[in-house]
């Protein structure tokens, strides 16, 4: 763990230990869950499979005063499998939040270290936000600066296994921008222009990787009661510095659409975007996305819940891709306020970048238990 790691979870359990009484300011979950995986790499010649157990924790915690909010977030997962040999998966992340002003004129800070370790990907991110704000009736002026370091390690078709060494490099990003709010609705356009600097010149095969991108967005946001939408669509324009990767020039987008009509929920996505990679004749990968889940409150404690999702990877300069396509049902049945039970089963079909075609089966119960603040109990007055 890096030192500024240590400090910023140190100021994260201070900030929770201040504030963690105090009414509404304190949320958190603990999921337990256990099952089994037909393929738990996701990969050809994986055997019988293996059982598993896993816990996920999240918590959120704030303080909220004239002119100024405080909080942190933090969520952390772990999954180990009953054959020795499977490498088990860790991830956290931690988010602290800051924000001074008014809805006239607002200043956010965030702060996020993030860090995922898995059998292919071995990825940590420090990253630090500045975002600034200002409201002139219905315009609103944004911009934001971002400054981060990174370090990324994937396995690869050449070692068959990790690099010697993870790709590190900064980050540097501004993004101004303007939008129209109009009551529930906002539209607007921005750019992002990042730099991104390899602390190596060249990697590992001869490469270099360090780049510019230059990133503008028009985008549209609706908050109803009953619908909440976003859509976004930009064109990335990247620049890199080896002449054997070719400049990126690539449409992108992102898009939610969230409906609540009890006792039914449709949430659907479709984003396409650009992923970083330690592939040797590949400068990024183009991800895309498309998810569709559907969940019915069949009773007031019980939501049945389906949901079906493709992915696509294209690694650029390269004929290489993968697919997966993905289809899941799940039920939960609330045994009180602050615990579920639950049951999911999943199935995974794809392609690999090799272009093997795999499957797998996840079949996985759990119980949720949460915790947040009981409300003060009204005071009694003297004689009643």
């Amino acid at each position: 763990m890096y030192l500024p790691q240590v400090f910023l979870f140190a100021g994260c359990l201070c900030l929770i230990g201040s504030h963690a009484f105090a009414e509404d300011d304190f949320t958190a979950s603990f999921r337990l869950r256990g099952g089994f995986d037909s393929n738990p790499l996701f990969s050809t010649g994986q055997g019988s499979g293996s059982a598993f157990v896993a816990a996920d924790t999240a918590l959120a915690a704030g303080t909220k005063a004239d002119g100024y909010t405080l909080g942190v977030a933090a969520e952390a997962s772990t999954t180990h499998y009953a054959r020795p040999l499977l490498t088990p998966s860790r991830g956290g992340k931690v988010i602290l939040r800051g924000s001074i002003g008014d809805d006239d004129l607002k200043l956010d800070s965030t702060s996020t270290i993030a860090d995922t370790s898995t059998y292919n990907l071995r990825s940590t991110d420090l990253i630090q936000s500045v975002r600034a704000e200002a409201r002139y009736g219905a315009i609103k002026l944004f911009g934001t600066a971002e400054g981060g370091r990174s370090s990324l390690n994937q396995t690869n078709a050449i070692f068959q296994d990790f690099l010697p060494d993870p790709q590190q490099y900064l980050r540097g990003t501004l993004i101004p921008g303007v939008s129209l709010v109009s009551g529930k609705s906002e539209l607007g356009a921005s750019v992002n222009l990042s730099v991104r600097h390899y602390l190596q010149e060249f990697d590992v095969f001869g490469y270099r990787r360090s780049n510019e991108r230059v990133q503008p967005f028009l985008f549209a946001k609706y908050r109803g009661d009953a619908v909440t939408a976003f859509v976004s669509v930009s064109r990335l324009y990247g620049r890199w510095h080896d002449p054997d990767f070719t400049n990126v020039d690539r449409t992108l987008f992102n898009a939610s659409l969230n409906w609540r009509a009890a006792p039914f929920r449709i949430d659907l996505t479709a984003w396409r975007r650009a992923g970083e990679t330690t592939f040797p004749i590949s400068p990024i990968t183009i991800e895309t996305a498309y998810s569709v889940k559907v969940s019915w409150t069949a009773e007031p404690k019980v939501t049945l819940a389906a949901s079906v999702g493709y992915a696509a990877s294209d690694y650029l300069d390269s004929p290489f891709h993968a697919r997966t396509l993905t289809c899941g049902v799940g039920a939960s049945r609330d045994i009180d306020d602050d615990l579920t039970l639950g049951i999911d089963v999943a199935y995974a079909k794809g392609s690999l970048i090799s272009g093997d075609d795999v499957n797998g089966l996840v079949i996985t119960s759990s119980i949720t238990k949460r915790f947040s603040p009981k409300p003060p109990e009204p005071t009694k007055r003297a004689g009643v």
